[in-house]
């Protein structure tokens, strides 16, 4: 990926360019600080959003090498006074973190301030700042764009939105996620240096909302965007709904990054493994991050088997490498020893941290007889036709109602009810409109067997909220797609290879976002369907169409959640083909049970609960 859609790499450059000693000393001013080692460090003075947002693309270390000697929260009301250090504080524009902001400097802790907003500030935000400066302590007030989550390098969301969807009206945003969702959007856009062309599926009012809110933004801050290179190919930002592709988050996913996540949760880059048993203190919360752990970035997009294999050639050279020390028999070979333990160390604590990430997705997956789930739901979302309706009713029944016998003849263990209640949810995506759709009569006899309500609820809210009337009806495809068997596709001189593996029953399934992208490469997105939010200078205001050279720079926001398997789509077309550059984000990432329990919690507000 080109390191200006690098989205760790826009980061560290942020980050680089605040934390530095300013520039404008003189030498002599140098050399007088050399006797005063107090002017060299530094106070970070975070709040609770940003030092979620630093801690997902820096590490103590790092900051520890810009002299970084204390990092603290501004809502702390407890921190010592320090009047002898600067302080650098990257804080985000609200509202309650300026007026706390504010009072910092009324009363101040430190010997000055240099003040980093992550997104737009407004101006009233700043003449209140001002007004509270009377001793004149802020020597620098500035904008960074980094109002956004980074997960992987081509991969954001919005800030702490856990559901976007709006209660008691169907297609309405919940108000804050909609704020963060807006906020984040933009703040990317200004990061990449991108005043792109806004697209969005016509049949979202949530997508709707956001894409002309973006466009307003951008022409309310049009100083900010007229700085951005002009470009002889508009970049392109789609605004899309998670609800046209309903399949994609409810099945299991066999990649290693995307099965961390649907067994454990990955929150802000990091997994809570302390509920497991016989965990070392250091293995209790662990962090994930493609550009401090050379194995992650290599084996987070591997399917199961391969992520097999790349362990135990982790494991030989580990063990290689510490065969050479195993006996020290000279000064020269402890000291060898010595100076290479740390890194020893390190690489032993990542093999331990894979070994236990590894191990407890295997048990989980035979705990939740996951190889014949997946192997059923994989072929039941990836075929259209109807022609195989009662082979697979009676399999889904097996599941359902516990029938399904080993190769011994014996009884399987019963599934859980979320897993019960999945398979149900695809079977009736996929038959909504059959005419021997036995959905309802499904849920009764669940009914009947005190399933739990809020699981029966769940299938008739997910088709008002997704069913085949709510969802986009264009020639994008299917999203009952399976794997082409051709080895590569290629459009426009785009390499789009294959998301998944036409002989592997586990990964037949694409997302829809893939055809998505290949109508792009192909300039032909219905423009009645995905329409333009009108107002940039490449869009011929009378058709609607400015896309008759395919964009280079590509923004995908998934309004209702994106998935990891989304993230590695994109990130594989990135990096098979060095013209292109793409980011995708969405307003959280939300796994299985996530998905199921959002669609839940605001479901039986839409009145959708009646159908059963």
């Amino acid at each position: 990926m080109s390191s200006n859609f690098d989205l760790y790499q826009v980061a560290q450059n942020y980050l680089s360019r605040i934390l530095s000693v300013s520039s404008d000393k003189t030498e002599d001013n140098q050399l007088a600080k050399n006797d005063n080692d107090s002017d060299h460090i530094k106070i970070l003075l975070l709040d609770d959003v940003t030092s979620k947002v630093i801690s997902m693309v820096s590490t103590q270390s790092e900051l520890l090498k810009h002299e970084i000697f204390l990092i603290d929260r501004l809502e702390n009301t407890e921190r010592d006074n320090l009047k002898n250090l600067p302080c650098i504080c990257l804080l985000r524009p609200s509202d309650l973190t300026v007026s706390n902001l504010c009072n910092e400097i009324s009363s101040p802790k430190y010997k000055s301030y240099q003040v980093y907003f992550n997104n737009v500030v407004s101006k009233p935000r700043l003449e209140r700042l001002a007004e509270s400066d009377d001793m004149e302590i802020v020597s620098k007030v500035s904008e960074i764009f980094q109002d956004f989550f980074t997960i992987n390098r081509g991969f954001f969301t919005s800030i702490n939105i856990q559901n976007a969807l709006g209660m008691n009206v169907l297609d309405t945003w919940d108000d804050p996620s909609f704020d963060s969702s807006l906020e984040s959007v933009v703040s990317l856009l200004l990061s990449l240096k991108l005043n792109p062309v806004v697209r969005y599926e016509s049949n979202s009012k949530m997508c709707h909302k956001l894409a002309s809110s973006v466009s307003y933004k951008i022409k309310e801050n049009k100083g900010l965007f007229s700085d951005v290179p002009k470009k002889d190919i508009s970049p392109l930002l789609l605004i899309v709904d998670r609800r046209n592709d309903p399949i994609t988050p409810l099945l299991f996913p066999w990649t290693y990054q995307s099965m961390i996540h649907e067994v454990f949760g990955i929150r802000s880059n990091t997994v809570d493994m302390s509920e497991l048993s016989n965990v070392s203190e250091e293995l209790k919360t662990v962090v994930l991050n493609e550009t401090q752990d050379k194995f992650y970035e290599n084996s987070m997009f591997s399917n199961f088997g391969e992520l097999s294999h790349s362990l135990k050639d982790y494991i030989n050279k580990y063990k290689q490498k510490t065969k050479t020390n195993s006996s020290i028999s000279t000064i020269k070979d402890m000291k060898f020893f010595l100076e290479n333990y740390p890194e020893f160390r390190k690489i032993s604590l990542n093999l331990s941290k894979h070994m236990l990430l590894s191990s407890n997705i295997d048990k989980k997956i035979n705990e939740w007889r996951m190889w014949e789930v997946s192997e059923f739901e994989q072929t039941l979302v990836s075929d259209s036709s109807f022609g195989n309706h009662s082979e697979e009713l009676s399999e889904l029944k097996d599941f359902l109602f516990d029938r399904k016998k080993n190769e011994q003849g014996q009884l399987q263990p019963p599934l859980s009810e979320i897993t019960k209640a999945k398979l149900l949810a695809l079977y009736a995506l996929k038959y909504e409109t059959f005419s021997d759709n036995q959905t309802s009569s499904l849920i009764r006899m669940l009914k009947k067997q005190k399933f739990s309500p809020e699981y029966l609820h769940f299938v008739p809210s997910l088709l008002k909220y997704a069913g085949s009337s709510r969802r986009l009806s264009d020639n994008v495809g299917s999203i009952f797609d399976r794997v082409a068997k051709s080895s590569t596709t290629f459009i426009n001189g785009l390499n789009f290879g294959r998301h998944g593996d036409s002989s592997n029953v586990y990964m037949q399934h694409i997302p829809r976002l893939q055809n998505v992208l290949m109508k792009i490469a192909k300039c032909s997105l219905d423009s009645s369907l995905y329409p333009y939010i009108k107002g940039h200078s490449s869009v011929n205001e009378t058709t609607g169409t400015g896309d008759h050279v395919p964009p280079q720079e590509i923004v995908i926001f998934v309004v209702g959640g994106v998935t990891f398997e989304e993230a590695r789509l994109v990130a594989q077309l990135n990096s098979s083909n060095s013209g292109l550059r793409c980011v995708i984000g969405g307003t959280n990432i939300p796994n299985t049970n996530d998905f199921m329990n959002n669609i839940i919690d605001v479901g039986s507000t839409w009145g959708a609960g009646g159908a059963i």
